[in-house]
């Protein structure tokens, strides 16, 4: 498999045949007052809310003529007329583009999905993107298939995969495809602050709350009104703060730290875990009325190693968006990513892309085939080659987990023996050895 096609060529031919030459193009309205209406056609294609266009639609925000859409040869040829709202791709205002495969775009308030179709038939060509998602495997398609149906309603939605994934990605793409799209998008990640600082992360407090509060703190839920909040990691989140969660899950209000009086607040609310829940749930580390509150739609999102057809893709997208376009990786490299497990998943492999645009001297995986396969989610064993975050987590968790079995041993397994020793609460030894999967006993 080539990670680097071939150079595309750039010029246009018209539509005159059924031969195959020129591409047929699909618009889908995948949001706004038009939403499901869609037009498939060989010829050139102007949309806009005049009856003259050619894909009228009924958005106040859209142009009399909008977006001219042109199939060619290599793809959708995309054009936006002088609109007065203009055309917009993953948040970027663009003036003229071509769509190889798939793409969707914004004008005025409606989110438009135009693909490509080889043949005549009216099954679509898998999706190669969705908000800012790239890939078109199978697993990608079926996580688009949910995305799609969510994205435009109100529901909670609940991600679940390994760290790297790129689960905030995925937030972001619902909140862009929402209805809440222009409003705040605030991220909150549950497992990487203090647990005496994520009641007021969450919810805010007032100036004199408690000590250290020297000034007002809205929250993320009040900062979030009328937009999307990400709440990143819930599974960490302290079992002591769930029921508030809960309530302003159910309640639509939030009342800060020090106040008497609630606040009224409108937010979605998107969530994210490594975690198996239900499995915390069972052990009794997370509320079963919450996650039934938050699991309203769950999404998997699949790990690297499952959709290695991806990689072309990726690989593309990170090598362009890193502005070395024509950069080709060697041919030692690519043979080695499609041996590699990828434990750090698609942020490791942006991780690789810049190393080698570097120019640094490395190998994914050791070079071989097996130990591609068995390396400890490390690039030629360099903490390094992890983004700062997901280094400092994994060194964490490699350095508690050795610390508490040691810990245990000397102590006979004794948790209160263990919290004693070590200086910390028997509730988080709890914690830990459930989160290990230890054994352990108290007095």
């Amino acid at each position: 498999m080539s990670l680097e096609g071939p150079t595309k060529p750039r010029q246009s031919l018209k539509p005159a045949d059924a031969s195959g030459q020129v591409k047929e193009i699909e618009v889908l309205v995948v949001s706004g007052p038009d939403q499901g209406q869609k037009r498939r056609s060989r010829e050139r294609q102007v949309i806009g809310k005049s009856a003259e266009s050619t894909f009228q639609l009924h958005d106040e925000e859209v142009s009399r003529f909008h977006l001219e859409v042109e199939p060619t040869v290599e793809g959708a040829r995309l054009k936006d007329k002088s609109s007065t709202n203009g055309t917009f791709l993953a948040g970027a205002r663009i003036q003229q583009m071509t769509v190889y495969e798939e793409a969707l775009v914004t004008i005025g308030s409606t989110v438009l999905r135009i693909s490509t179709v080889t043949g005549t038939t009216d099954k679509p060509a898998p999706r190669a993107a969705f908000g800012k998602l790239i890939g078109k495997s199978q697993s990608m398609q079926q996580l688009y298939d949910t995305l799609e149906k969510a994205a435009p309603t109100e529901s909670t939605v609940v991600l679940l995969g390994e760290t790297g994934t790129g689960k905030e990605v995925v937030a972001e793409s619902v909140h862009l495809l929402s209805r809440r799209k222009g409003k705040p998008f605030v991220i909150v990640d549950c497992g990487n602050m203090a647990p005496n600082l994520i009641e007021s992360e969450l919810f805010g407090h007032v100036k004199g709350a408690f000590s250290g509060a020297v000034a007002d703190r809205k929250g993320a839920f009040i900062e979030a009104d009328g937009g999307t909040v990400f709440l990143d990691e819930i599974g960490e989140l302290p079992l002591e703060l769930q029921p508030r969660l809960l309530r302003v899950l159910e309640s639509g209000t939030v009342k800060r730290l020090g106040e008497d009086k609630p606040r009224q607040v409108d937010v979605r609310v998107v969530a994210a875990t490594h975690r198996d829940i239900e499995g915390e749930v069972a052990k009794g580390n997370f509320r079963r009325d919450l996650w039934y509150r938050l699991a309203v739609v769950v999404a998997k999102v699949p790990p690297l190693r499952d959709r290695l057809e991806d990689l072309p893709l990726l690989v593309r997208h990170f090598v362009a968006q890193m502005g070395r376009g024509d950069f080709e990786l060697p041919e030692v490299l690519r043979k080695s990513m499609l041996a590699y497990h990828w434990p750090g998943n698609v942020r490791e492999l942006r991780n690789v892309i810049e190393r080698a645009l570097s120019g640094a001297e490395f190998e994914v995986g050791g070079g071989t085939d097996a130990g591609a396969k068995d390396t400890p989610g490390l690039i030629s064993a360099d903490l390094t080659a992890l983004p700062y975050k997901d280094a400092k987590e994994r060194l964490v968790d490699t350095f508690t987990e050795q610390y508490i079995t040691t810990l245990l041993d000397r102590c006979g397994n004794n948790i209160s023996e263990v919290a004693r020793t070590a200086g910390i609460a028997r509730a988080y030894v709890h914690r830990l050895v459930n989160k290990y999967g230890l054994n352990a006993h108290e007095d």
